[in-house]
């Protein structure tokens, strides 16, 4: 049986690449491009929607930051060690 693990900046990394398409396809409602008319109701749907994707993508990037700070200190912790 294989065992997967996945590494703190892995899981970070993957969380900011969706938290980002999920901006596109967001601001995409929010321009229209889609075929069908956006009503004035759908419009403020999207832009809700934008801006919950926003804000995820804000906090999948603090979440890479930090992940990418602890990994670094303790690189250099363990670094030192040797």
């Amino acid at each position: 049986m294989a065992i997967i693990t996945r590494s703190i900046e892995a899981e970070a990394a993957q969380h900011f690449v969706e938290a980002s398409r999920n901006v596109d396809l967001a601001f995409r409602a929010v321009r229209g491009d889609y075929e069908e008319a956006v009503s004035p109701m759908t419009h403020a749907a999207a832009q809700s929607r934008l801006e919950h994707a926003l804000d995820e993508l804000a906090r999948a990037e603090a979440l890479f930051d930090s992940a990418i700070r602890v990994h670094g200190y303790s690189r250099r912790q363990n670094h030192r060690d040797t």
